[in-house]
């Protein structure tokens, strides 16, 4: 929600939860399957080789038959153990050796002498590679994300060793490089002009460089944000969302958690009723706003449960949410661990809190807040 006010304004609407970030936005506006990872593992095989001497003769050497124990290990929640067959060594093998010289004797037998090398095979495991690679320092969770209006911000987060997958800024061009390791999902915040310029150009630019989704309008459902009408939203949704179906997914407009009529879930329902089964939803963007503690975590993943049901049960991003008062810290550790742990809770694809900025994720322009570095997993 970018407001243009200050965020003390965040506060005053508390009976819409999330007005508080509302004012947020204008800011910006006037002016966020599992992935298995494999490994291959080098397997070094000593085998015992016996070679016999024979004066005059250059010695042999057996056939090499390993006995292979094959290794797999990674982070894939089901095995798969690999097996490297017995290999009869095709081509003769040569073996480094000294060859041994018995002295002359009355008729002579030849003399074997049996001795050990050392033959070592390098064999890569079997185990198919076409998996995606190992993640970076700060994209160990993809479900997290950074909602930001200040990318140097951002920069520093990861310089922390904060973790996240993606960022988005409301808008649809990044303003600048996005890290390595991120991705950014862009935002056609509502159809009005200053939001349309480049909007087609931008959103296929970002899924060029890697994002597989697109963000819908935001907070349609409140009158100081994207303030449009299920039916508007719906029609605006398939003039210029409906075009990206197949080169992304897209999102249902980001509703906030306002449980009065018209508002919330309500609303979102009726933008369903709407569209008439014409609007191209992949999954539905939520934002939440309310107290801290257990209490507040609790609220939010009800929330998100209800979110998830009346959008026909796909997946939901919370593209914004934070506790205004209570435990904070408290708050956080308990809706990170459900939704990073919690199977419950798996259609939760995405989350961003609101916002990497100073006096949230920030308590200064160098340090995370005591809730902040919960969030970027340092706490």
């Amino acid at each position: 929600m970018f407001a243009k006010t200050s965020l003390m304004a965040l506060c005053a609407a508390a009976a819409v939860k999330e007005v508080a970030a509302g004012l947020a936005h204008e800011r910006l506006h006037a002016e966020k399957r599992e992935i298995v990872y494999a490994s291959t593992e080098t397997v070094y095989l000593t085998d015992v080789v016996t070679v016999t001497v024979t004066e005059g003769q250059e010695p042999t050497a057996a056939a090499i038959v390993p006995t292979v124990k094959a290794h797999h290990h990674g982070h894939s929640k089901h095995r798969t153990t690999t097996t490297v067959p017995h290999v009869v060594a095709p081509q003769p093998t040569t073996v480094s050796h000294t060859t041994t010289t018995v002295p002359n004797v009355v008729a002579p037998q030849p003399t074997t002498v049996s001795h050990t090398t050392l033959v070592t095979a390098v064999r890569p495991s079997t185990t198919k590679s076409n998996v995606a690679p190992a993640p970076s320092a700060h994209d160990t969770s993809i479900k997290r994300g950074l909602a930001y209006n200040d990318l140097n911000l951002v920069q520093t987060y990861l310089s922390l060793g904060g973790q996240a997958g993606w960022m988005y800024n409301w808008d649809s061009s990044a303003w600048g490089s996005t890290p390595q390791g991120l991705t950014f999902y862009p935002m056609l915040w509502s159809p009005i002009d200053v939001h349309l310029n480049n909007w087609n150009q931008n959103a296929q630019t970002a899924i060029d460089n890697g994002a597989d989704a697109l963000l819908g309008f935001n907070e349609p459902d409140v009158a100081t944000q994207a303030n449009m009408s299920p039916q508007d939203a719906a029609n605006g949704h398939k003039q210029w969302m409906n075009p990206f179906a197949g080169k992304a997914r897209i999102s249902a407009p980001a509703i906030s958690s306002s449980q009065n009529a018209n508002q919330g879930v309500d609303w979102l329902r009726q933008f369903f009723n709407a569209c008439g089964g014409q609007c191209q939803v992949d999954f539905c963007a939520a934002h939440w706003y309310g107290p801290g503690g257990e209490e507040g975590a609790n609220e939010f993943l009800s929330h998100l449960q209800n979110v998830h049901d009346n959008c026909d049960g796909k997946p939901v991003w919370v593209t914004e949410f934070a506790a205004l008062d209570g435990d904070k810290d408290q708050f956080m550790r308990s809706i990170i661990n459900a939704l990073e742990n919690d199977s419950q809770y798996s259609f939760v694809e995405r989350y961003s809190y609101f916002y990497t900025a100073v006096g949230e994720l920030f308590e200064d322009t160098t340090k995370l807040s005591s809730f902040g570095s919960i969030y970027a997993g340092l706490a």
